[in-house]
Protein backbone atom coordinates (compact mmCIF):
# COMPACT_ATOMS: atom_id res chain seq x y z
CA UNK A 1 0.00 0.00 0.00
CA UNK A 2 0.96 3.77 -0.80
CA UNK A 3 1.18 6.37 2.42
CA UNK A 4 -2.45 7.75 1.12
CA UNK A 5 -3.97 3.71 0.87
CA UNK A 6 -2.12 3.77 4.79
CA UNK A 7 -3.42 6.57 6.08
CA UNK A 8 -7.10 6.03 4.60
CA UNK A 9 -6.91 2.62 6.24
CA UNK A 10 -5.95 3.92 10.03
CA UNK A 11 -8.74 6.35 9.00
CA UNK A 12 -11.04 2.91 8.60
CA UNK A 13 -9.65 0.90 11.28
CA UNK A 14 -10.80 3.46 14.06
CA UNK A 15 -14.13 3.54 12.54
CA UNK A 16 -14.80 0.50 12.75
CA UNK A 17 -13.17 -0.33 16.06
CA UNK A 18 -12.81 2.80 18.19
CA UNK A 19 -15.66 4.72 16.37
CA UNK A 20 -15.08 8.09 18.81
CA UNK A 21 -11.95 8.49 17.41
CA UNK A 22 -12.89 7.11 13.96
CA UNK A 23 -15.88 9.75 13.65
CA UNK A 24 -13.34 12.43 14.29
CA UNK A 25 -10.59 11.79 12.23
CA UNK A 26 -13.59 11.18 9.27
CA UNK A 27 -14.46 14.40 9.75
CA UNK A 28 -10.86 16.07 9.66
CA UNK A 29 -8.90 16.79 5.84
CA UNK A 30 -6.00 14.73 5.51
CA UNK A 31 -3.42 15.45 2.78
CA UNK A 32 -0.17 14.27 1.24
CA UNK A 33 1.99 17.11 0.36
CA UNK A 34 5.95 16.26 -0.74
CA UNK A 35 7.14 19.72 0.15
CA UNK A 36 7.19 19.00 3.86
CA UNK A 37 9.96 16.84 5.44
CA UNK A 38 7.68 15.18 7.87
CA UNK A 39 3.85 15.62 9.39
CA UNK A 40 2.17 19.18 10.02
CA UNK A 41 -1.39 20.83 11.10
CA UNK A 42 -2.31 24.43 11.22
CA UNK A 43 -5.37 23.32 13.14
CA UNK A 44 -7.83 23.15 10.11
CA UNK A 45 -5.98 20.11 8.18
CA UNK A 46 -3.04 17.38 8.71
CA UNK A 47 -0.55 17.28 5.69
CA UNK A 48 2.09 14.49 5.98
CA UNK A 49 4.97 13.76 3.41
CA UNK A 50 4.22 9.89 1.55
CA UNK A 51 8.29 9.67 1.55
CA UNK A 52 8.88 9.97 5.18
CA UNK A 53 5.26 7.63 6.00
CA UNK A 54 7.05 4.87 3.87
CA UNK A 55 9.73 5.00 5.95
CA UNK A 56 7.75 4.15 9.09
CA UNK A 57 6.16 1.31 10.29
CA UNK A 58 2.27 1.15 10.53
CA UNK A 59 2.50 1.42 14.06
CA UNK A 60 5.12 4.55 13.88
CA UNK A 61 2.61 6.13 11.23
CA UNK A 62 -0.44 5.82 12.91
CA UNK A 63 1.41 7.70 16.07
CA UNK A 64 2.09 10.57 14.06
CA UNK A 65 -1.59 11.12 12.34
CA UNK A 66 -3.04 10.87 15.97
CA UNK A 67 -0.18 13.14 17.44
CA UNK A 68 -1.35 15.64 14.34
CA UNK A 69 -5.06 15.02 15.24
CA UNK A 70 -4.59 15.94 18.69
CA UNK A 71 -2.80 19.51 17.91
CA UNK A 72 -6.01 20.40 16.18
CA UNK A 73 -8.38 19.11 19.03
CA UNK A 74 -6.55 20.69 21.88
CA UNK A 75 -6.62 23.83 19.98
CA UNK A 76 -2.75 24.32 20.48
CA UNK A 77 -2.38 26.30 17.04
CA UNK A 78 -4.90 28.52 18.65
CA UNK A 79 -3.09 28.69 22.31
CA UNK A 80 0.16 30.30 20.73
CA UNK A 81 -0.50 33.82 21.38
CA UNK A 82 2.86 35.86 21.81
CA UNK A 83 4.73 32.77 22.80
CA UNK A 84 8.09 31.69 21.53
CA UNK A 85 6.77 28.92 18.62
CA UNK A 86 9.95 26.56 19.28
CA UNK A 87 9.47 26.02 22.98
CA UNK A 88 5.49 26.40 22.56
CA UNK A 89 5.69 23.06 20.33
CA UNK A 90 8.00 21.38 22.70
CA UNK A 91 5.29 22.13 25.36
CA UNK A 92 2.27 20.91 23.29
CA UNK A 93 4.42 17.75 22.08
CA UNK A 94 4.75 16.68 25.82
CA UNK A 95 1.19 16.48 26.54
CA UNK A 96 -0.06 15.09 23.01
CA UNK A 97 2.40 12.55 23.28
CA UNK A 98 1.81 11.82 27.10
CA UNK A 99 -1.99 11.18 26.14
CA UNK A 100 -1.11 8.78 23.02
CA UNK A 101 0.83 6.63 25.13
CA UNK A 102 -2.28 6.43 27.63
CA UNK A 103 -4.03 5.45 24.30
CA UNK A 104 -1.70 2.51 23.41
CA UNK A 105 -3.28 -0.13 24.89
CA UNK A 106 -6.60 0.45 23.57
CA UNK A 107 -5.26 0.87 20.19
CA UNK A 108 -3.63 -2.30 20.09
CA UNK A 109 -6.47 -4.16 22.12
CA UNK A 110 -8.74 -3.42 19.23
CA UNK A 111 -6.17 -4.25 16.49
CA UNK A 112 -4.15 -1.32 15.41
CA UNK A 113 -0.79 -0.82 14.97
CA UNK A 114 0.40 1.56 17.19
CA UNK A 115 4.17 2.83 18.15
CA UNK A 116 5.80 5.80 19.03
CA UNK A 117 8.23 6.73 16.12
CA UNK A 118 12.07 7.10 16.29
CA UNK A 119 12.12 10.94 16.26
CA UNK A 120 10.06 12.90 18.86
CA UNK A 121 10.02 14.51 22.28
CA UNK A 122 8.40 13.00 25.49
CA UNK A 123 7.83 14.06 29.03
CA UNK A 124 6.56 13.53 32.25
CA UNK A 125 3.65 16.07 32.43
CA UNK A 126 1.94 16.42 35.93
CA UNK A 127 -2.00 15.70 36.62
CA UNK A 128 -2.63 18.98 36.29
CA UNK A 129 -0.13 20.32 33.98
CA UNK A 130 -1.38 22.31 30.66
CA UNK A 131 0.92 23.46 27.74
CA UNK A 132 0.85 27.05 29.11
CA UNK A 133 2.41 25.75 32.27
CA UNK A 134 5.17 23.04 30.53
CA UNK A 135 5.78 26.14 28.33
CA UNK A 136 6.42 28.81 31.52
CA UNK A 137 8.28 25.90 33.06
CA UNK A 138 10.73 26.02 29.94
CA UNK A 139 11.14 29.89 29.75
CA UNK A 140 11.96 29.68 33.61
CA UNK A 141 14.80 27.68 32.44
CA UNK A 142 15.76 28.82 28.99
CA UNK A 143 17.73 31.97 30.28
CA UNK A 144 20.90 30.30 31.72
CA UNK A 145 20.02 26.20 31.20
CA UNK A 146 22.12 24.69 28.20
CA UNK A 147 19.51 21.62 28.54
CA UNK A 148 16.67 23.95 27.08
CA UNK A 149 18.85 25.03 24.66
CA UNK A 150 19.55 21.42 23.39
CA UNK A 151 15.87 21.18 23.30
CA UNK A 152 15.63 24.30 21.34
CA UNK A 153 18.13 23.26 18.68
CA UNK A 154 16.57 19.11 19.14
CA UNK A 155 19.50 17.47 20.28
CA UNK A 156 18.93 13.78 21.50
CA UNK A 157 19.14 12.88 24.95
CA UNK A 158 17.38 13.26 28.12
CA UNK A 159 17.19 16.67 30.50
CA UNK A 160 16.06 17.81 33.44
CA UNK A 161 14.14 21.10 33.23
CA UNK A 162 13.00 22.30 36.48
CA UNK A 163 10.37 19.84 37.81
CA UNK A 164 10.23 17.93 34.18
CA UNK A 165 12.18 15.48 32.73
CA UNK A 166 12.73 15.36 28.91
CA UNK A 167 13.70 12.98 26.63
CA UNK A 168 14.12 13.54 22.59
CA UNK A 169 15.17 10.67 20.57
CA UNK A 170 16.25 10.79 17.08
CA UNK A 171 16.89 13.85 15.60
CA UNK A 172 13.85 15.29 16.93
CA UNK A 173 11.84 16.23 13.73
CA UNK A 174 8.61 15.92 15.01
CA UNK A 175 8.99 18.14 17.80
CA UNK A 176 8.03 21.64 15.90
CA UNK A 177 4.96 20.52 13.65
CA UNK A 178 2.44 23.08 14.19
CA UNK A 179 2.04 26.29 11.79
CA UNK A 180 2.06 29.34 13.74
CA UNK A 181 0.20 32.74 13.29
CA UNK A 182 1.59 35.97 11.87
CA UNK A 183 0.04 39.73 11.56
CA UNK A 184 -0.81 42.10 13.92
CA UNK A 185 -4.21 40.48 14.42
CA UNK A 186 -2.98 37.61 16.66
CA UNK A 187 -3.81 35.61 13.15
CA UNK A 188 -7.25 34.93 13.74
CA UNK A 189 -8.94 34.28 10.85
CA UNK A 190 -12.22 35.00 9.73
CA UNK A 191 -13.07 30.99 10.67
CA UNK A 192 -12.46 31.70 14.31
CA UNK A 193 -8.85 29.85 14.14
CA UNK A 194 -5.42 31.05 14.10
CA UNK A 195 -4.22 31.25 10.36
CA UNK A 196 -0.98 29.48 9.20
CA UNK A 197 1.97 31.84 8.60
CA UNK A 198 1.30 33.56 5.08
CA UNK A 199 4.73 32.94 4.32
CA UNK A 200 4.63 28.92 5.50
CA UNK A 201 7.99 29.61 6.95
CA UNK A 202 9.08 29.94 10.80
CA UNK A 203 7.66 32.44 13.44
CA UNK A 204 10.41 33.72 15.60
CA UNK A 205 10.15 34.68 18.94
CA UNK A 206 9.38 38.38 18.06
CA UNK A 207 6.70 37.85 15.07
CA UNK A 208 8.99 38.13 11.98
CA UNK A 209 8.63 35.16 9.82
CA UNK A 210 11.81 33.86 8.67
CA UNK A 211 12.84 30.15 6.64
CA UNK A 212 11.11 28.93 3.49
CA UNK A 213 8.14 26.74 3.40
CA UNK A 214 9.29 23.25 2.33
CA UNK A 215 12.80 23.01 3.30
CA UNK A 216 12.31 20.63 6.57
CA UNK A 217 14.05 20.87 9.90
CA UNK A 218 11.82 22.86 13.02
CA UNK A 219 8.78 23.84 12.31
CA UNK A 220 7.87 21.94 8.99
CA UNK A 221 5.23 23.97 7.70
CA UNK A 222 2.98 24.27 4.89
CA UNK A 223 1.21 27.54 3.03
CA UNK A 224 -2.20 27.99 4.17
CA UNK A 225 -3.10 31.17 1.64
CA UNK A 226 -4.75 27.76 -0.67
CA UNK A 227 -7.29 26.76 2.00
CA UNK A 228 -10.61 27.29 1.70
CA UNK A 229 -11.35 28.63 5.05
CA UNK A 230 -10.95 26.35 6.89
CA UNK A 231 -12.49 24.68 10.04
CA UNK A 232 -13.76 27.19 12.70
CA UNK A 233 -13.62 26.71 16.50
CA UNK A 234 -17.48 26.15 16.82
CA UNK A 235 -16.35 23.25 13.75
CA UNK A 236 -14.05 21.34 16.04
CA UNK A 237 -16.28 21.55 19.12
CA UNK A 238 -18.84 19.72 17.04
CA UNK A 239 -16.94 17.17 15.84
CA UNK A 240 -16.32 16.53 19.24
CA UNK A 241 -19.29 16.74 20.99
CA UNK A 242 -20.78 15.35 17.59
CA UNK A 243 -18.47 12.45 17.59
CA UNK A 244 -19.45 12.04 21.77
CA UNK A 245 -23.40 12.06 21.08
CA UNK A 246 -23.02 9.45 18.41
CA UNK A 247 -20.55 7.26 20.40
CA UNK A 248 -21.99 7.52 23.97
CA UNK A 249 -22.87 4.01 25.16
CA UNK A 250 -19.17 3.10 23.83
CA UNK A 251 -17.97 6.71 25.37
CA UNK A 252 -16.19 4.91 28.53
CA UNK A 253 -14.47 1.45 26.95
CA UNK A 254 -11.60 3.54 25.86
CA UNK A 255 -9.17 6.40 26.70
CA UNK A 256 -10.62 9.80 26.57
CA UNK A 257 -8.13 12.69 27.63
CA UNK A 258 -9.46 14.81 30.58
CA UNK A 259 -8.99 17.81 27.98
CA UNK A 260 -11.44 16.17 25.48
CA UNK A 261 -14.05 15.07 27.97
CA UNK A 262 -14.04 18.50 29.64
CA UNK A 263 -14.94 19.96 25.90
CA UNK A 264 -17.60 17.27 25.27
CA UNK A 265 -19.35 17.83 28.77
CA UNK A 266 -18.67 21.79 29.14
CA UNK A 267 -21.72 22.22 26.56
CA UNK A 268 -24.91 20.58 27.39
CA UNK A 269 -26.42 18.64 24.28
CA UNK A 270 -29.88 19.79 23.12
CA UNK A 271 -32.07 16.66 23.60
CA UNK A 272 -33.35 17.28 19.89
CA UNK A 273 -30.05 17.01 19.06
CA UNK A 274 -29.71 13.29 20.71
CA UNK A 275 -33.17 11.93 19.51
CA UNK A 276 -31.96 13.23 15.65
CA UNK A 277 -28.73 11.52 16.19
CA UNK A 278 -30.19 8.46 17.47
CA UNK A 279 -33.23 8.09 14.75
CA UNK A 280 -30.42 9.14 12.09
CA UNK A 281 -28.13 6.27 13.22
CA UNK A 282 -30.79 3.59 14.04
CA UNK A 283 -31.52 3.87 10.08
CA UNK A 284 -28.35 3.23 9.10
CA UNK A 285 -28.29 0.11 10.74
CA UNK A 286 -30.53 -0.92 7.90
CA UNK A 287 -27.82 0.30 5.14
CA UNK A 288 -26.03 -1.77 2.33
CA UNK A 289 -24.09 -0.66 -0.76
CA UNK A 290 -26.93 -0.06 -2.88
CA UNK A 291 -26.17 3.69 -2.50
CA UNK A 292 -22.67 4.12 -1.22
CA UNK A 293 -21.90 7.13 0.98
CA UNK A 294 -20.67 9.62 -1.20
CA UNK A 295 -18.57 11.97 0.94
CA UNK A 296 -16.18 9.38 1.54
CA UNK A 297 -15.45 8.28 -2.03
CA UNK A 298 -13.14 11.07 -2.44
CA UNK A 299 -10.91 8.91 -0.22
CA UNK A 300 -11.29 5.28 -2.08
CA UNK A 301 -13.62 4.21 0.61
CA UNK A 302 -16.85 3.16 -0.10
CA UNK A 303 -19.23 2.69 3.45
CA UNK A 304 -22.46 1.50 2.84
CA UNK A 305 -25.23 4.24 1.98
CA UNK A 306 -29.54 3.82 2.96
CA UNK A 307 -30.76 0.62 1.74
CA UNK A 308 -33.70 1.44 -1.31
CA UNK A 309 -36.16 -0.58 0.92
CA UNK A 310 -38.84 0.56 2.90
CA UNK A 311 -37.78 2.04 5.85
CA UNK A 312 -38.35 0.66 9.15
CA UNK A 313 -40.82 2.99 11.02
CA UNK A 314 -39.88 3.28 14.56
CA UNK A 315 -42.03 4.32 17.66
CA UNK A 316 -41.00 7.24 20.17
CA UNK A 317 -42.54 6.44 23.90
CA UNK A 318 -42.33 9.64 25.86
CA UNK A 319 -42.63 8.93 29.50
CA UNK A 320 -43.82 12.03 31.55
CA UNK A 321 -43.14 13.08 35.41
CA UNK A 322 -46.76 14.54 36.35
CA UNK A 323 -45.95 14.62 40.02
CA UNK A 324 -45.55 18.33 39.93
CA UNK A 325 -42.25 18.78 39.06
CA UNK A 326 -42.31 19.62 35.20
CA UNK A 327 -44.92 22.71 34.68
CA UNK A 328 -47.48 22.43 32.30
CA UNK A 329 -46.19 24.90 29.72
CA UNK A 330 -42.91 23.20 29.78
CA UNK A 331 -44.36 19.98 29.32
CA UNK A 332 -46.40 20.88 26.76
CA UNK A 333 -43.35 22.47 24.48
CA UNK A 334 -41.52 19.80 25.21
CA UNK A 335 -43.88 17.10 23.75
CA UNK A 336 -44.80 19.69 21.23
CA UNK A 337 -41.21 19.67 19.36
CA UNK A 338 -40.95 16.00 20.35
CA UNK A 339 -44.31 15.33 18.25
CA UNK A 340 -42.35 17.46 15.71
CA UNK A 341 -39.67 15.27 15.19
CA UNK A 342 -41.65 12.24 15.06
CA UNK A 343 -43.30 13.75 12.01
CA UNK A 344 -39.92 14.68 10.40
CA UNK A 345 -38.40 11.24 10.91
CA UNK A 346 -42.06 9.48 10.44
CA UNK A 347 -42.26 7.93 13.72
CA UNK A 348 -45.18 6.61 15.42
CA UNK A 349 -45.67 8.80 18.85
CA UNK A 350 -47.12 8.10 22.51
CA UNK A 351 -47.57 9.89 25.31
CA UNK A 352 -47.30 8.08 28.80
CA UNK A 353 -47.35 10.29 31.75
CA UNK A 354 -46.27 8.84 35.52
CA UNK A 355 -45.67 9.34 39.22
CA UNK A 356 -45.67 6.51 40.84
CA UNK A 357 -47.51 4.40 38.74
CA UNK A 358 -47.80 4.90 34.71
CA UNK A 359 -50.90 6.32 35.31
CA UNK A 360 -52.18 7.79 31.60
CA UNK A 361 -51.26 6.19 28.11
CA UNK A 362 -51.53 7.72 24.82
CA UNK A 363 -50.89 6.44 22.09
CA UNK A 364 -50.71 7.19 18.51
CA UNK A 365 -50.61 10.86 18.31
CA UNK A 366 -50.85 12.13 14.92
CA UNK A 367 -51.88 16.09 15.44
CA UNK A 368 -49.94 18.53 17.30
CA UNK A 369 -53.95 19.87 18.95
CA UNK A 370 -53.88 15.96 20.46
CA UNK A 371 -50.90 16.83 22.44
CA UNK A 372 -52.93 19.68 24.51
CA UNK A 373 -55.60 16.95 25.16
CA UNK A 374 -53.07 14.28 26.20
CA UNK A 375 -52.56 15.74 29.90
CA UNK A 376 -51.92 14.14 33.16
CA UNK A 377 -55.00 13.53 35.50
CA UNK A 378 -52.90 11.98 38.32
CA UNK A 379 -49.95 13.90 40.69
CA UNK A 380 -48.40 12.03 43.45
CA UNK A 381 -45.36 10.78 44.26
CA UNK A 382 -41.85 9.84 42.04
CA UNK A 383 -40.56 6.46 41.78
CA UNK A 384 -38.99 6.32 37.85
CA UNK A 385 -39.15 2.12 38.35
CA UNK A 386 -42.82 2.22 37.68
CA UNK A 387 -41.85 3.30 34.39
CA UNK A 388 -39.85 -0.05 33.64
CA UNK A 389 -42.55 -2.01 35.55
CA UNK A 390 -45.21 -0.76 33.11
CA UNK A 391 -43.12 -1.40 30.28
CA UNK A 392 -42.57 -5.11 31.45
CA UNK A 393 -46.36 -5.77 32.27
CA UNK A 394 -47.53 -4.39 28.92
CA UNK A 395 -44.43 -6.29 27.01
CA UNK A 396 -43.82 -2.89 25.55
CA UNK A 397 -40.32 -2.64 23.07
CA UNK A 398 -40.05 0.75 22.57
CA UNK A 399 -37.43 1.75 19.73
CA UNK A 400 -36.38 4.72 21.69
CA UNK A 401 -37.92 6.21 25.16
CA UNK A 402 -37.33 9.94 26.11
CA UNK A 403 -37.97 10.23 29.93
CA UNK A 404 -38.97 14.33 31.40
CA UNK A 405 -37.97 14.39 34.80
CA UNK A 406 -37.06 16.81 37.53
CA UNK A 407 -34.57 14.36 38.49
CA UNK A 408 -35.55 13.34 42.24
CA UNK A 409 -37.30 9.89 41.14
CA UNK A 410 -35.95 7.97 44.08
CA UNK A 411 -33.06 4.99 43.59
CA UNK A 412 -32.85 2.89 40.65
CA UNK A 413 -34.51 -0.99 41.24
CA UNK A 414 -32.46 -3.13 39.75
CA UNK A 415 -35.03 -6.18 39.76
CA UNK A 416 -37.22 -4.28 37.34
CA UNK A 417 -34.93 -2.17 35.90
CA UNK A 418 -33.77 -3.39 31.86
CA UNK A 419 -30.02 -2.52 31.00
CA UNK A 420 -30.67 -3.00 27.37
CA UNK A 421 -32.98 0.06 27.31
CA UNK A 422 -30.11 2.80 28.62
CA UNK A 423 -29.03 1.84 25.00
CA UNK A 424 -32.17 3.52 23.83
CA UNK A 425 -33.54 5.95 26.00
CA UNK A 426 -32.72 9.81 26.34
CA UNK A 427 -32.97 10.80 29.93
CA UNK A 428 -33.94 14.72 29.72
CA UNK A 429 -33.69 16.45 33.09
CA UNK A 430 -35.60 19.50 33.95
CA UNK A 431 -33.49 21.07 36.80
CA UNK A 432 -29.24 21.04 37.03
CA UNK A 433 -29.82 18.62 39.22
CA UNK A 434 -26.16 16.44 39.58
CA UNK A 435 -25.81 13.39 37.40
CA UNK A 436 -25.58 10.30 39.53
CA UNK A 437 -25.22 6.53 38.59
CA UNK A 438 -28.99 6.35 38.00
CA UNK A 439 -29.16 8.93 35.91
CA UNK A 440 -26.18 7.36 33.57
CA UNK A 441 -27.80 3.73 33.67
CA UNK A 442 -30.97 4.53 32.84
CA UNK A 443 -29.49 6.44 29.13
CA UNK A 444 -27.79 9.52 27.79
CA UNK A 445 -28.70 12.67 30.22
CA UNK A 446 -29.22 15.84 28.68
CA UNK A 447 -31.54 18.67 30.34
CA UNK A 448 -34.50 20.51 29.13
CA UNK A 449 -32.64 24.10 29.41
Amino acid sequence: MDAEQTVNKFRMDLFRKMPFYGDIVMRLPFVKDETIETACTNGREIRYNPGFFERMSEGQRNFVLMHEVFHVLLFHCKRNVNRDPELWNVAADIIVNDILFKLERNMRDNGIPFESPRDGIFGNPGEHDTVETIYEELVRSRADSKAAKEIKNCKPQTHIIGRLRIRLEGQGKLVDDLVFPDGPDDGRSESGLLAPNATGGQRSADGQSSGEPGKGGLGDTFDGNSLDGGLSETAILEIIRGASSANRSAFGSFYVPEQLFHLVESKIIKWQSLLRDFLTENRSDESSYTTPERKYIHMDLILPGYSLEDEKIEEIWAFVDSSGSVGAETMNEFLTQLWRISKEFKCIFNICYWDTEVTDVYKGITKENDILKSIPRHSGGTDINCVYRWINENRIKPDVMLILTDGYFGGLNRSVFKPSLGKKTILVLSTSLPENDDMKSIGRITRLV
